[in-house]
């Protein structure tokens, strides 16, 4: 290890934290029971998305306005769509956590918003808040593949159209 490297720090976790979470591994019977629970899962997802799209279309609504700066606007997309990304598949609709996936990693490489980033947003919102409403669960059969490809072709685009707007990480 060269002298510019550092050291990898272990920090031991406090007392509160130990109590809260627990010490020592997971015993195979607790991961059971806990992909049990995830698999047996009765809530209603359309519920929860909807308060997610609701601050989606917020987020949209104050990015069209210019109403904050560029960083929260952003944020302000990024968050329920990362949210989407994160409870959908864990109440099988899979598609909804791929297309977010996209426009999640879309949205990470923008510099500012501008209409047609918006133009995209929008239409992504629309086209979950259709598969929301019709409860489509999975991988949305034949359909899914063609939502995906051409959200990333409008992603590529744009990327292509506006790289000085484009960041890579």
């Amino acid at each position: 290890m060269s002298k510019t490297e550092s050291k990898v720090r272990v920090y031991k976790a406090s007392k509160s934290l130990q109590i809260k979470a627990g010490i020592g591994d997971f015993t195979p019977d607790k991961l059971v029971k806990a992909d049990r629970v995830i698999e047996e899962n009765t809530i209603d997802f359309s519920e929860i998305a909807d308060l997610f799209l609701l601050t989606l279309l917020e987020g949209i609504k104050k990015a069209k306005a210019g109403a904050g700066t560029p960083d929260e606007l952003i944020a302000g997309l990024v968050r329920p769509v990362m949210s989407l990304k994160a409870h959908g598949k864990m109440f099988k609709f899979d598609l909804v956590s791929s297309l977010a996936d996209i426009v999640l990693g879309f949205l990470e490489h923008i510099k500012e918003l501008d209409a047609d980033v918006i133009d995209i947003v929008e239409a992504h919102h629309k086209t979950l808040s259709l598969i929301i409403k019709k409860g489509i669960r999975g991988d949305g059969g034949g359909s899914g593949p063609l939502l995906k490809a051409e959200l990333n072709d409008a992603c590529r685009r744009y990327q292509i159209k506006n790289a000085h707007n484009f960041v890579s990480h």
